[in-house]
């Protein structure tokens, strides 16, 4: 599939010196969207919602209100860009630009024609693309396994949703079993130093029990059956690994950048293809 079938509109072509004011007001009602910044008919930078935002004021509201104003007189677009981004043309398969950007360590890539933006692609454009590709391939998958980390204050739930959401999907179009794995690191030595063999036994229990009442409302109430909970403790990626290995899964769905070394070490180990979103 050519990546002009999954590409989207940018949010607008801003060129680096223009008023980050600007690429604020063309974000602010797309913030998915991602601005494209052009210098001298060259791509230069693209600039995202949380690009804009990471250059802005405080983000406390008290001080924001005072900050906001006198910092949108002084920044340009070149502030919040993120420099050499990924050109590709329309003609190049969906593949080949997710083998640059995992290359490159970046989540959306450029397209242009000649010397046109007509659009951009990023990670969830080309996951989504995969998807519809393995649902709709004749071999079936027997087993999923998506492998999630716990909500955080940062990311919450939301950043969560994505793999196991795609994982569901890829589970319902072929009736494959799904197993959500999570895998909680080690205790510190020094936490885990002093304790008696009782007491740590009491504090993997809360650690487990935490788990389940963070990963299973995640699940959605109709597709709670199919799923299997599986919680162990250890290194990550190894847990990872022998989870599918027990599962006999043959699929990995999992949260992160392509590039992240997380991904790659799980990857080079797993016994099955690994799908990063």
């Amino acid at each position: 599939m050519h990546v002009k079938i999954v590409m989207r509109n940018p949010a607008g072509v801003l060129a680096p010196s223009d008023p980050l004011a600007a690429a604020v007001a063309r974000l602010a009602p797309h913030p998915e969207r991602v601005l494209v910044v052009v210098d001298g008919g060259r791509v230069v930078g693209v600039v995202t919602e949380a690009g804009a935002r990471a250059v802005g004021p405080s983000t406390l509201p008290a001080l924001a209100r005072y900050e906001w104003p006198a910092l949108l007189a002084r920044l340009t677009v070149r502030d919040a860009m993120s420099p050499h981004p990924v050109v590709v043309a329309p003609e190049a398969t969906v593949p080949d630009v997710a083998r640059v950007l995992v290359a490159a360590g970046q989540r959306t890539a450029v397209v242009m024609d000649g010397g046109d933006v007509v659009g951009i692609v990023d990670a969830r454009d080309l996951v989504r693309s995969l998807v519809e590709d393995v649902q709709t391939t004749p071999s079936a998958f027997g087993c999923i396994l998506v492998a999630l980390g716990l909500p955080t204050e940062t990311h919450g739930a939301r950043g969560l949703r994505m793999p196991l959401d795609i994982a569901l999907a890829i589970a319902r179009r072929h009736g494959a079993r799904l197993t959500l794995v999570h895998v909680m690191p080690w205790l510190a030595a020094r936490v885990a130093a002093g304790l008696s063999a009782g007491a740590h036994a009491d504090l993997e229990r809360g650690r487990l029990a935490a788990a389940r009442a963070a990963l299973w409302p995640l699940v959605p109430r109709e597709a709670a059956r199919a799923v299997r909970l599986d919680i162990r403790t250890g290194d990550v990626v190894a847990g990872i690994v022998a989870a599918a290995e027990e599962a006999a899964a043959e699929l990995i769905v999992m949260g992160g950048q392509p590039g992240s070394r997380l991904v790659r070490a799980t990857a080079r180990r797993a016994p099955c293809p690994v799908l990063a979103a």
